[in-house]
């Protein structure tokens, strides 16, 4: 399985909790069709790695009931840490988790809850304020590029700048 990232833009639905965690309401964390991608960053064996590749994000793929499930209960972080959490490197990254995973239009939407005071700063000062997903997927050769198939989600990136733009 490779692993992949697939960015958006924070929704501007922030609520604080009594606690005082923040609470990004309904943010697109990924959507279907096309993306751009290099051939390094689907490994791809025998093409130049700085190429770019066309890669579909197909409805049933995204939307697929287990895709969307893997996301739920997934760990925030700030920036995409440098390997897939996992119970052994998870305290170190996490930075707050998703909930409320679900299909909205051409995206899922999800709520962050944010836990960090740090990572709240950055967000509510709008320094950080885009989202890219973290996930597995397998890639299959489709049309004039490749498609992604069986994503598994692992994290939620909060990141200067998502690949899907704002």
């Amino acid at each position: 399985m490779a692993v992949a990232y697939y960015g958006s833009h924070i929704s501007e639905h922030l609520v604080k909790t009594p606690e005082g965690y923040l609470i990004c309401k309904d943010v697109p964390i990924n959507r279907i069709g096309e993306q751009i991608y290099t051939a390094r960053e689907l490994q791809l064996e025998g093409a130049d790695p700085d190429s770019a590749v066309k890669v579909y994000r197909n409805e049933e793929d995204v939307f697929d009931p287990v895709a969307l499930a893997s996301f739920e209960g997934k760990d925030v972080t700030q920036t995409h840490p440098p390997e897939n959490l996992t119970p052994e490197t998870q305290a170190t990254y996490s930075k707050g988790h998703l909930e409320n995973v679900r299909r909205v239009g051409d995206s899922t939407v999800a709520d962050l809850m944010i836990k960090d005071p740090g990572l709240i700063s950055e967000v509510e000062n709008g320094i950080l304020r885009e989202v890219s997903c973290g996930y597995t997927c397998i890639y299959v050769p489709y049309k004039d590029g490749y498609k992604q198939t069986h994503i598994v989600g692992n994290h939620v990136a909060v990141v200067p700048k998502g690949r899907a733009g704002h």
